[in-house]
């Protein structure tokens, strides 16, 4: 695959890949700026407040594109070059909860759809550098980002996700479970449609970017993924599914720990469900917060397991 800059499409991507700076550049300069500020549920607060933030900035309204044009370099078909194109594994899914297997698409095809890679630019922050930007649709919805240790290498990851139920999610509070097809009889989901979203929207572009920036940063100990109503779910989806094929794909890992904070994040699936991801990620990396003001932690079923916090 190759990126032809010159055509309308190409114009697209400088347009895009430009917001994405100047997007991406305001957000790890207000992380800098916090982070000694905040500590324990009030650091993963955060990212999700200071994420929402510079989304409601509108910096491609803002933005004279014509001032950065030349910010892609025009050898950027020699930066994001790999052999490899597409990688599909046909043998490997995210069993028991769904058949269907798992792509991982090549860096130049990550760009194509974000108009973003960390190999093309490094935006300067003290605390961390950004490496992916993810999106539904037009619209950004998450980040990717690495805490610096030092100078060369990093420990922590970080994988934010900040997505709103729609608009009628709550309107039936006494949720029934619905079995899909390609889901295993042991397996069931109050709401079929995040499911959905994450095999169709955000699955292969996450294992893609991670996978590509574990490999490059033995360093990292820590994943800590951190979502918002349907981004807490589809973490939830993302962490057990990587737990299940961290194995079985060309890249060998060292030893990661992940650790899961949601926010206003409604049950997904039943107890069993919740029971498996407390013991495959440990008791003390699940953290699940509520407003006041959310309704998500009285509705389904009382779940035990969720370490409720209100904030």
């Amino acid at each position: 695959m190759e990126i032809n800059l010159e055509n309308k499409k190409g114009d697209g991507l400088r347009r895009k890949f430009i917001t994405n700076i100047i997007f991406g550049q305001k957000l790890i300069n207000c992380l800098s700026v916090e982070k000694k500020n905040k500590v324990s549920i009030d650091y993963f607060l955060n990212h999700i407040e200071n994420f929402k933030k510079q989304k409601n900035e509108r910096w491609e309204e803002k933005i004279d594109h014509s001032k950065y044009i030349n910010l892609i370099p025009e050898d950027i078909n020699l930066k994001l070059v790999d052999n490899t194109d597409i990688i599909i594994k046909n043998n490997y899914h995210i069993e028991p909860y769904c058949k269907k297997s798992l792509k991982l698409i090549t860096p130049m095809g990550i760009f194509g759809k974000t108009s973003f890679h960390y190999k093309l630019v490094r935006l300067e922050s003290k605390y961390y550098d950004l490496f992916g930007i993810l999106y539904y649709g037009e619209n950004i919805v998450g980040y990717i980002c690495c805490g610096k240790r030092n100078s060369t290498s990093y420990k922590n990851l970080y994988i934010v996700l900040v997505k709103e139920y729609g608009r009628n999610f709550y309107d039936k509070m006494d949720k029934k479970l619905v079995i899909i097809n390609d889901i295993t009889e042991d397996i069931s989901f109050y709401e079929k449609e995040v499911y959905q979203d994450y095999l169709r929207h955000f699955r292969s572009s996450l294992f893609s970017m991670v996978y590509e920036i574990l490999g490059e940063n033995k360093a990292i100990k820590n994943v800590v993924c951190i979502g918002e109503e349907e981004g807490g779910n589809l973490l939830q989806l993302f962490t057990v599914d990587f737990f299940n094929n961290k194995n079985d794909c060309n890249l060998k890992l060292n030893d990661i720990s992940f650790h899961l904070f949601t926010l206003n994040t409604a049950m997904l699936s039943t107890d069993t469900f919740y029971k498996d991801f407390v013991e495959l990620l440990g008791e003390n990396s699940v953290i699940t917060c509520f407003s006041r003001k959310n309704s998500a932690y009285e509705s389904w079923n009382e779940n035990k397991r969720m370490n409720l916090i209100f904030s």
